[in-house]
């Protein structure tokens, strides 16, 4: 697989270690599912890299907060349908007590905000990759389209499950 290199700190990586950016109306625009078309500029997923690579390309002429902002939006919302997709895929499980009821050992754990500390700290030695305090219980909710609110979910790292995975970990990663 060909390596790649940051456009911020020139670190060199596979393709799933990065955020992909397309140049769009002369700024920069993050292609989180990397389908767009253009030259495509990649950058780990730190704000200090995201902010080096435009001020690089783009000399001060654009705010690197609004290009931060704009990726972890993109980010959040390609995460969430993801999990909406793997919740229909039946490769989720759903709740604290199903968590530790079934034991999962390998998949990725999001934990939502509003979950309180010590819950959290009893269910993080589930899955090899935890999210914690990223979305919301009602985000978590509205994606597996349940009517109420939503502390925890497992993903198996089965098709989709690793999509979301990388896509969680570089959340994670640009919040920092």
């Amino acid at each position: 697989m060909p390596e790649r290199t940051c456009a911020g700190c020139r670190k060199k990586g596979e393709k799933e270690e990065f955020i992909r950016f397309v140049i769009f109306e002369n700024k920069p625009f993050p292609d989180i599912k990397g389908t767009l078309p253009g030259r495509g500029f990649n950058v780990c997923p730190r704000k200090d890299c995201i902010k080096k690579f435009v001020k690089k390309k783009f000399k001060g002429k654009i705010s690197h907060e609004s290009i931060i902002e704009e990726t972890l939006n993109q980010l959040k919302n390609y995460l969430l349908s993801l999990l909406s997709v793997a919740h229909k895929s039946r490769i989720t499980i759903v709740g604290q007590d199903n968590i530790k009821k079934t034991k999962p050992e390998k998949g990725t754990l999001f934990i939502s905000k509003g979950l309180s500390r010590k819950t959290a700290e009893n269910l993080e030695k589930y899955g090899t990759t935890v999210i914690k305090g990223i979305l919301s219980n009602e985000e978590i909710g509205n994606a597996l389209k349940k009517e109420a609110e939503i502390g925890t979910v497992f993903v198996k790292p089965i098709g989709i499950g690793k999509k979301i995975e990388i896509i969680g970990k570089k959340l994670k990663s640009l919040l920092k």
